[in-house]
């Protein structure tokens, strides 16, 4: 995208300006910013770590989370410098960390699964492992329901729906 004043430079800072329903962006050059007074944004980068630790605290209530340090029993990686850089440790850091990623997931993308797209070749392995993940979770809640009936017309419809992946997976 090419700066909006002088229409020759790649615009490297872009300024949004939000006043109710009216909703201004610029486009600038960061020597048309400075001659134009913006010098200010292209010096208002934010810290990767700074911007996490931000989210996470928002996303979890500053004060409200467990005064336990949660670590990991594989890599020794504690919650309190994933905070820090904003990295895990391991695989094994996303189960143990759970319910501080939960909230923070959510706060950034909306959802804590992944439901962009999908390669055309993946679309239906991806549909029926989601559809088993529904199910589980409906299972739950109609098992703390006490609706037995219906726990078992869900258990059998993730068995079906294991089982014709199996059977997917031997013709190949």
């Amino acid at each position: 995208m090419l700066c909006q004043i002088c229409k020759k430079r790649e615009a490297t800072i872009h300024f949004t300006n939000v006043v109710g329903s009216d909703v201004q962006k610029i486009h600038l050059c960061k020597y048309c910013a400075e001659e134009k007074g913006f010098d200010y944004l292209k010096k208002s980068n934010i810290e990767k770590s700074d911007l996490l630790s931000g989210l996470i605290d928002s996303s979890l209530g500053k004060g409200t989370g467990s005064k336990k340090q949660d670590s990991c029993g594989n890599c020794g990686m504690k919650y309190s410098a994933f905070k820090k850089n904003g990295v895990l440790g391991c695989s094994q850091c996303y189960d143990i960390f759970r319910k501080h990623l939960h909230p923070l997931l959510r706060s950034i993308h909306g959802n804590t699964r992944h439901t962009g797209k999908v390669p055309p070749r993946y679309i239906r392995e991806v549909s029926g492992k989601r559809k088993v993940i529904s199910l589980r979770e409906e299972l739950e809640k109609v098992i703390e329901e006490e609706n037995y009936e219906r726990a078992a017309e869900i258990r059998d419809e993730i068995k079906a729906l294991e089982e014709g992946k199996e059977a997917g997976r031997d013709a190949e």
